[in-house]
């Protein structure tokens, strides 16, 4: 299946070409941040069509939209 990728901050260098990503049917959330390289400690905010998800053993849907925020730091 593919789904729709958007890496928001620090993460943007790694959105795969075309912003689409090849996964396996049933593949979560977990499974996608593997495939990208990106670890948990990144990973500030994720969102799957809009809206906010903290559950990150959600299963991913073809066509889906997964946006992923990195933390922001600063003072």
């Amino acid at each position: 299946m593919q789904v729709q990728v958007k890496l928001m901050g620090a993460l943007k260098k790694k959105t795969p070409e075309g912003g689409k990503l090849d996964l396996p049917d049933g593949a979560t959330i977990t499974n996608a941040l593997e495939v990208l390289d990106i670890s948990r400690a990144n990973v500030q905010v994720v969102s799957i069509n809009g809206s906010f998800e903290r559950d990150l053993s959600r299963p991913l849907d073809a066509g889906d939209e997964l946006t992923v925020l990195a933390p922001v730091g600063g003072g």
